[in-house]
């Protein structure tokens, strides 16, 4: 009776470790859980900050009241107008200077006028002559001293400059007397008039100028 037991003890001993060593050799592998294909939700946009809106600046109305197409247009009359009142203020400057300048730019402009008619009469005189050329040159050559002595006085009218509205134009005029334009009645008296035409529109332009101006002289209030 014994021995039968231990017997079936052994048998049974034998079975658990074969099935033990059995469910070990297995070569299935485990399986992996699938994967969730669920997508996460982007997250969620902040909420703005009352605080920081209440803070930024705000675009404050036209106090004026116009809309830009009226202030762009107001802002250019301004400017017009301001333009105007400087030139006025400039223009009243210049007459002040040149009232008491008025004596010298009489003289100088008498001068320039005198001149000019000098040459006129030496080129109409000798017109189709063989010799109105040479008259022209030796004309120039006696008038060249009394020329620059007037160019003198020009510059003792305004010596830094800036001050007087005519002293550029009798001293271009003078210039002119001195040079072109007595080579200008040369070429004219070859046959060339381009030259002189020139000239004499310069000229005739600058007298203009300096007869109006010194008009205005005269009828300006003196400043005192």
């Amino acid at each position: 009776m014994r021995v039968t037991t231990m017997t079936i003890s052994m048998v049974l001993g034998a079975a658990t470790v074969a099935a033990g060593t059995g469910a070990g050799c297995s070569s299935e592998s485990p399986k992996e859980a699938p994967r969730s294909t669920v997508v996460a939700a982007p997250p969620a946009a902040p909420k703005p900050d009352a605080a920081a809106a209440e803070a930024r600046p705000k675009m404050a109305a036209n106090p004026d009241g116009l809309s830009l197409a009226d202030r762009i247009k107001k802002k250019k009359a301004d400017e017009e107008k301001l333009a105007a009142e400087l030139a006025t203020q400039e223009k009243d400057r210049l007459l002040a200077y040149d009232q008491g300048k008025a004596a010298a730019h009489t003289a100088v402009f008498a001068f320039i006028k005198k001149t000019r008619k000098q040459y006129d009469d030496t080129a109409s005189k000798k017109k189709g002559k063989p010799d109105a050329k040479a008259d022209i040159q030796k004309l120039a050559d006696s008038l060249r001293k009394a020329i620059e002595k007037q160019g003198a006085a020009v510059k003792a009218i305004d010596p830094t400059g800036g001050n007087s509205n005519i002293v550029t134009d009798e001293d271009v005029m003078l210039n002119a007397l001195a040079n072109e334009y007595p080579a200008a009645l040369q070429a004219a008296a070859d046959g060339d008039e381009a030259p002189l035409k020139e000239q004499a529109a310069e000229i005739d332009r600058r007298e203009k100028k300096i007869e109006e101006w010194l008009a205005e002289v005269k009828k300006a209030p003196k400043k005192k």
